[in-house]
């Protein structure tokens, strides 16, 4: 079934995951968040063949425009605010032949990457229609964690287990909502002594729907949690004298307009060198969300973290509103809990946000 988006289409260019999320085509729960956005956007507006030329045969575009302003009150400092260009996403999709595509995302975010724009995936897909099984082959998103939410900021799991970047190969299974898949590539953190391609993730989900009740579980396992995004800088040189392994599991169950979602994200066991050395770094997240009739839809989430960063709870609520169809607006107050040494913090932002 087609992607459902929250209070319409315009809500899930403000990283508002639709509540039929985990529920959407199994090529789409492949893809994950942000290029998935962009392939359905591009496959919802097919033009006639006869006005494609043969250059432009099998391709698809689209693209995402974030601009954000928000405020920050810590309770042992004076206020701040900002206006940014949270992001500018470019997805191409070019489809060769029934069995072969290829996929590319550019993306620019406002103060990070030095200002760059950054090629977050390219690669190729192998899967013919009459089977059930794929590969691909390029820089991926690894699957480790699924980070499915309905607000403007990130959740924590995220924070703490996405892994971007990474040239790539993985192989895998999807039909009837089950999805399997494992990947093979070369971790930016490496044992002292080695450089080879010695990190893998694996990840395993299943979902189904019942007339209007919905849902599914997942979970996924790496070799080397050290290899994160939001781990990695905490090893000098990026190296580690032993690989700590990581696991996340999620949950989710909806009925209607309501959707219930959990996912815990955690290492296996302490490390035993770095900035993490004797620590084992987890987070937790438990969301509610809730599609009015009206083109509004209101989130809530409550989220924490062990040996991560300085939070030891966020909770936070979202509104979002569809202005105009592709173009939404969403408002979110964060309230930030933090370890004893370390202020809390306030945070309200207000996201303008168009897809095409």
């Amino acid at each position: 079934m087609k992607k459902m988006i929250i209070a319409g289409a315009a809500l899930a260019t403000l990283g508002m995951v639709p509540s039929s999320a985990l529920f959407a085509s199994d090529e789409v729960l492949e893809l994950k968040r942000r290029l998935d956005l962009l392939e359905n956007r591009v496959e919802a507006a097919p033009r006639p063949e006869a006005e494609k030329s043969s250059i432009t045969k099998g391709l698809a575009f689209g693209g995402l425009v974030e601009v954000e302003a928000n405020y920050q009150d810590p309770s042992d400092s004076k206020a701040t605010s900002d206006l940014t260009l949270a992001t500018l996403e470019l997805g191409l999709e070019a489809k060769v032949n029934p069995w072969l595509t290829a996929y590319g995302v550019l993306l620019y975010e406002q103060g990070e990457n030095s200002e760059n724009i950054l090629v977050e995936q390219a690669y190729i897909r192998m899967k013919s229609e009459s089977s059930p099984f794929f590969a691909e082959v390029g820089r991926l998103t690894q699957s480790f964690g699924s980070f499915e939410s309905s607000m403007i900021s990130d959740p924590m799991t995220l924070e703490l287990g996405e892994s971007k970047l990474h040239a790539s190969v993985k192989a895998g299974y999807e039909a009837d909502g089950i999805t399997g898949s494992l990947s093979v590539f070369k971790g930016d953190v490496q044992k002292a002594g080695e450089s080879e391609i010695n990190s893998l993730v694996a990840a395993f989900s299943w979902q189904k729907e019942v007339d209007s009740f919905r849902y599914g579980f997942g979970a996924s396992w790496t070799n080397n949690m050290a290899d994160t995004d939001g781990l990695q800088d905490g090893f000098t040189d990026k190296k580690t004298t032993d690989f700590v392994g990581g696991w996340s599991a999620n949950a989710i169950a909806g009925y209607g307009a309501f959707e219930l979602r959990g996912e815990y994200l955690g290492a296996c066991d302490s490390f035993t060198d770095g900035e993490y050395g004797g620590k084992q770094p987890s987070a937790w997240s438990v969301e509610a969300g809730y599609d009015f009739e009206a083109p509004f839809s209101l989130a809530v989430r409550y989220e924490g973290a062990d040996d991560f960063e300085t939070n030891d709870s966020r909770y936070a609520a979202a509104l979002g509103w569809e202005v105009a169809e592709g173009a939404g607006l969403a408002f979110e107050y964060q309230r930030a809990e933090n370890k004893a040494d370390t202020a809390d913090t306030d945070t309200f932002t207000m996201q303008l946000a168009m897809e095409f």
